[in-house]
């Protein structure tokens, strides 16, 4: 069964939900996923990922649930836009052109300076996303946690250390 976008979405919003992590675990790790995404290195952003996530101590659902800003839909424009931003940092007044000669080691030279642009450029525009990410993150998982603590019926929004706890049998009050 193919889902839309919108249940795409709501199965992805119910998934952070019911995460258990501390909001600021849930916003790194989301913050991971996001810069990594934004990274022209498609094919080693799942593992990337499952190295980092643990090192860094960060939720690596939600680094795994970033890391989809880089989607079909997204990829032509990411990589269009890192390598722009690449060739102008580290490129400035020389052109990227297609040599006269396709020989072996123009070609190979060509495919080493765009990629070198990719990747800088790639590095340089996932800052912003990243950041983003993990403000509006934090945000809603602080959100989310107030909105637990105040559902009726919860045993366990009262803090030990609050006034208002009720006493335990036995103690003396």
């Amino acid at each position: 069964m193919k889902m839309s976008f919108r249940q795409t979405l709501h199965y992805y919003w119910l998934k952070f939900k019911g995460l258990q992590d501390s909001p600021q675990k849930l916003a790194w790790g989301m913050a991971l996923g996001v810069f990594i995404g934004m990274t022209p290195t498609v094919p080693f952003h799942t593992v990337t990922i499952l190295f980092l996530a643990p090192l860094l101590r960060v939720s690596p659902v939600t680094a795994l649930m970033g890391m989809w800003v880089m989607n079909p839909l997204t990829v032509a424009p990411i990589y269009l836009a890192a390598y722009k931003v690449g060739k102008l940092v580290v490129f400035r007044q020389t052109p990227l052109t297609i040599p006269a000669t396709l020989d072996l080691h123009a070609l190979l030279g060509l495919l080493w300076r765009g990629g070198l642009a990719l990747q800088v450029g790639g590095l340089i525009i996932a800052w912003p996303p990243a950041f983003l990410a993990y403000f509006l993150t934090l945000w809603a998982a602080k959100r989310l946690q107030r909105a637990k603590s105040a559902e009726p019926g919860r045993t366990d929004r009262v803090s030990p250390l609050s006034p208002k706890h009720p006493a335990s049998p036995g103690s003396e009050t």
